[in-house]
C-alpha cells in the first residue's frame, strides 16, 4: 500500500487553482507533466464529478478514475487500472496560503497491482512524496503558461 501526503505552496490564487484541478477539457494533459494527452479521454462528466481515461503512454499505465469534487476537496476514486487496485484515492484540497496565494495539499492513499505498478508506488513511498510533490509544482508553474 501506498499512502503519501504531501503540500506544495504557490502564489496563484486558490480559485484560480481549483479551475485548473476542475477543468476536464484538453487542459489537465498539458498541465500535469507525467500525463499523456493520447492517454486521457473525458469518458462521463456531471455537475461536480467526471469520469476519466488517463495514463502515461511511455511506461504504458493506465487508469479509469472517477473525480468528485465539492469546494476545496478533489477526490479521484480508481475504478479500472493496469498499475493500482480498485478503490484507491488521491484527495486534494485548495486552501488559502498563510501569506497569500494557496496551499494545495494532496493524499495518496493506493495499493499497487503489476509489476510496473509496484516500482512506480514504491517509487512514492520511498521518496516520501517528494517525487509526487515535484510533479505538482510543474503542474502549478503550467497553470501560467
Amino acid at each position: 500500500m501506498a499512502k503519501v501526503a504531501y503540500s506544495v505552496a504557490t502564489d496563484l490564487r486558490p480559485q484560480v487553482v481549483w479551475d485548473a484541478l476542475t477543468d476536464f477539457g484538453p487542459r489537465p494533459a498539458e498541465l500535469w507533466p507525467d500525463l499523456s494527452a493520447s492517454s486521457f479521454q473525458v469518458l462521463e462528466r456531471g455537475e461536480g464529478w467526471a469520469r476519466v481515461r488517463e495514463g502515461t503512454a511511455s511506461l504504458g499505465i493506465w487508469s479509469i478514475e472517477r473525480y468528485d469534487w465539492t469546494y476545496p476537496v478533489i477526490t479521484a476514486t480508481v475504478e479500472e487500472a493496469n498499475a493500482a487496485q480498485s478503490g484507491g484515492t488521491w484527495r486534494m484540497e485548495v486552501q488559502p496560503g498563510p501569506s497569500g496565494g494557496s496551499v494545495l495539499t494532496v493524499k495518496m492513499d493506493r495499493r499497487a497491482k503489476g509489476l510496473v505498478g509496484h516500482l512506480i508506488h514504491g517509487l512514492f513511498q520511498l521518496t516520501s512524496g517528494r517525487f509526487l510533490a515535484a510533479q505538482t509544482r510543474c503542474m502549478l508553474a503550467n497553470i501560467r503558461g
